[in-house]
């Protein structure tokens, strides 16, 4: 799918994707904490103007994904969850 046609979920996703695979390959498993918020700097620089319930489910999904990741990596990946909520001003 084009970026210029995207919704801000399949950007994030994109963004979640291409962020994961490098870590991955890093084998830097710091770098899955910092992952999150800057995909979602990402969205919010290329969909600048979200509407609060926009970010409420942008931050929703992360949040789901996190908590995934989390369980399937017993890891506390806490950090990334305050870091998205004080991006997305939550």
């Amino acid at each position: 799918m084009n970026e210029e046609h995207m919704s801000p979920g399949a950007y994030l996703q994109k963004r979640i994707t291409e962020r994961s695979r490098k870590v991955a390959k890093s084998n830097n498993t710091a770098g899955y904490v910092a992952m999150w918020p800057e995909a979602v700097k990402d969205v919010l620089a290329k969909f600048p103007n979200l509407s609060p319930d926009e970010k409420e489910a942008l931050r929703g999904n992360v949040d789901g994904q996190i908590h995934s990741m989390g369980g399937r990596t017993h890891q506390d990946f806490t950090a990334a969850l305050h870091a998205v909520a004080r991006i997305l001003g939550s």
